[in-house]
């Protein structure tokens, strides 16, 4: 998880800084700021990335286990007829 956050938080920084160096020269400030938001948007990310992947396996697993189950048949009663009046 580490490494992946890590080369996330890179490439974001990588992209910001080509983006801001067209523009104007950065300060160290703007660096660190850049390399702040970066790794705080590369952890969540990555929270992201984890929870959908759990999530699909799970799916699975439950399409699985339902796959696997067999219905259960349902018993059909038929309908009572209505009872005569007993004439006495």
């Amino acid at each position: 998880m580490k490494a992946e956050k890590k080369a996330l938080a890179d490439s974001i920084v990588a992209s910001v800084e080509a983006k801001l160096s067209d523009a104007t020269e950065q300060s160290k400030k703007v660096k660190k700021a850049i390399e702040k938001s970066a790794d705080k948007l590369a952890k969540k990310l990555v929270k992201l990335l984890k929870k959908e992947e759990k999530k699909k396996k799970s799916g699975e697993k439950t399409a699985k286990v339902k796959a696997a189950k067999t219905p259960k048949k349902v018993a059909t009663k038929k309908a009572k007829a209505p009872a005569k009046p007993v004439d006495a």
